[in-house]
C-alpha cells in the first residue's frame, strides 16, 4: 500500500512538473501518444509562430495588434464563431494587419458533448463567421481537448489541428514573470506559442507579450503565424530533399502533423 502511494505521489509530482515546465524533452512522447496533432514544426529555420485564442474582443485584441505591429511580428488568431459575429470589424483587423486567422469553434466551451452533426455545424459556422479562405485551414479546439473522432472529423473537412508546445497558463494568470520565463525558455525554431487575448481579463499575457517578442529577437528568431511557419519548413524540406539527390528528409511537422 506504501509503495502505490509513493508512485501516486512520483507521478503527480513528474505531471506537475510537465504542467508548469513544459520541457520540451517531453515532446517526442506527447507526439506518440497523440498522433493526430501539431505541437511545433521540425525546422531548424530561425522562425517561431505566435497564436492567440479566444478572440476576437473588441478591446484587447486591438491591443495585441498593435503590439505585433511595434515588434513586425505576425501571428495566427484562433477565432470564436460566435463572437467573431459580434466583432467582424476587428476579424477585418486582423486579416488587415497580415495575420492568419484559425477556428477555434463556434462556442467557447467543450466539444465533448456534442454529436458528430453539431460539431461539424460548429466548425463550418465559424469558418464561414471568420472567412477563412487560406489552403491551410487550422483547428484549435477549445481547452486544447476533443474526441480523437472529432479530430478525424476536423481532418474531412480539410483543418490541421494545432496545439503548441510553449503555453504558459495563461487563463489561469500567472505571474507575468513565470508566462515570459515559460515562452522565452521554450522559444526554439519551429515552436508554437500559444496565449490569449479573448479571455476575461488577458492584462498579464499583454503585459508579458512584448518582453516575450524581444526575447525570440535576441535569440535570433522571427515571429510569423503558424500557416508561414509550416509553409517554410516545407520549403526548407523540399530544397533538402532536392539537395539530397532524392533522398526522403523527414516531414517538417514530424509524425505530430496529421490530425
Amino acid at each position: 500500500m506504501l509503495a502505490v502511494l509513493l508512485i501516486a505521489i512520483a507521478l503527480l509530482g513528474v505531471g506537475l512538473v510537465v504542467y508548469w515546465m513544459e520541457p520540451l524533452g517531453i515532446l517526442s512522447v506527447i507526439e506518440r501518444i497523440t498522433p493526430n496533432v501539431i505541437y511545433r514544426v521540425r525546422t531548424d529555420l530561425p522562425v517561431v509562430a505566435l497564436s492567440f485564442d479566444d478572440g476576437p474582443h473588441p478591446r484587447f485584441t486591438l491591443r495585441v495588434l498593435e503590439i505585433l505591429r511595434q515588434h513586425d511580428a505576425t501571428a495566427t488568431f484562433f477565432l470564436i464563431g460566435e463572437r467573431a459575429i459580434r466583432y467582424p470589424d476587428v476579424v477585418s483587423q486582423i486579416k488587415a494587419d497580415g495575420h492568419e486567422v484559425g477556428n477555434h469553434y463556434f462556442k467557447d466551451g467543450p466539444t465533448l458533448t456534442h454529436s458528430d452533426a453539431d460539431f461539424v455545424a460548429y466548425l463550418e459556422q465559424t469558418e464561414k463567421a471568420i472567412g477563412i479562405s487560406a489552403v491551410s485551414k487550422f483547428f484549435r479546439p477549445p481547452g486544447g481537448v476533443a474526441w480523437p473522432h472529432q479530430l478525424r472529423l476536423a481532418q474531412a473537412h480539410g483543418y490541421k489541428c494545432v496545439l503548441g508546445c510553449a503555453y504558459p497558463h495563461d487563463p489561469i494568470r500567472p505571474p507575468v514573470w513565470y508566462m515570459r520565463w515559460l515562452v522565452g525558455k521554450n522559444l526554439v525554431p519551429g515552436t508554437i506559442v500559444i496565449l490569449h487575448d479573448g479571455i476575461t481579463d488577458p492584462s498579464r499575457s499583454i503585459e508579458a507579450l512584448p518582453h516575450i517578442l524581444t526575447a525570440g529577437r535576441k535569440k535570433g528568431l522571427r515571429f510569423t503565424s503558424i500557416g508561414a511557419l509550416v509553409r517554410e519548413a516545407a520549403g526548407q524540406r523540399k530544397q533538402a530533399n532536392s539537395n539530397s539527390g532524392g533522398r526522403v528528409v523527414a516531414d517538417a511537422e514530424g509524425h505530430c502533423g496529421r490530425c
